[in-house]
């Protein structure tokens, strides 16, 4: 990885977003049609909300009626927001603190881009590791290789340090938070499926 590529370089521009007075249905209506785990609540271009499948799913079993139900009465707090000037670094380190799959990319305040853990990985984000650096690029067969390489080089010189992150084996989610599930390291929202 280039030590100037930025979140703006590899982020992706088009994301889907709704406003907090969309109905729930409509909201589901668009995940549903453009396969998308999660929508961006904006006010003007504002980010203030995030919808998930599991937000509308949840919300519409506790009883919300999704002709009648606005977005913002069942919306998650936003995504965290990272600015579109900002290093990749950074914005990893910000996935990983926040625990998040994905940031809001923002400009001025407004939402001009989505960056997913995914795109982290593929632009090759590196942290050098007890003096070797190693690169993720590619397909998950790569991210696992060097997973694989980083925890042989830590393991070299710290036999004892423990991985701060990894990806689910299901849904390739980075995290922090693996959990052992039918001979499968799982993220949280997976373990519940």
């Amino acid at each position: 990885m280039q030590d100037g590529t930025t979140v703006r370089d590899v982020m992706h521009r088009a994301f889907l977003g709704v406003s907090e007075s969309d109905t729930l249905g409509d909201a589901a209506e668009l995940m549903l049609a453009e396969g998308a785990d999660c929508l961006v609540v904006v006010r003007g271009g504002e980010p203030v909300g995030c919808l998930s499948p599991r937000d509308a799913l949840g919300a519409i079993l506790d009883g919300a009626d999704p002709g009648e139900t606005t977005v913002d009465e069942v919306m998650a707090p936003p995504a965290p927001t990272v600015p579109a000037d900002s290093r990749i670094a950074a914005a990893e380190e910000r996935l990983v603190a926040e625990g998040s799959s994905r940031l809001v990319v923002t400009r001025d305040g407004e939402a001009v881009g989505i960056l997913t853990e995914r795109d982290v990985l593929a632009a090759g984000t590196t942290h050098p590791s007890a003096g070797a650096e190693h690169a993720v690029r590619g397909s998950a067969a790569d991210v696992g290789a060097a997973e694989e390489a980083a925890v042989d080089a830590e393991s070299a010189d710290a036999p004892t340090a423990e991985a701060t992150q990894s990806i689910c084996e299901v849904c390739g989610t980075l995290t922090a938070e693996l959990s052992p599930s039918n001979g499968q390291m799982l993220c949280p929202d997976c373990q519940e499926v």
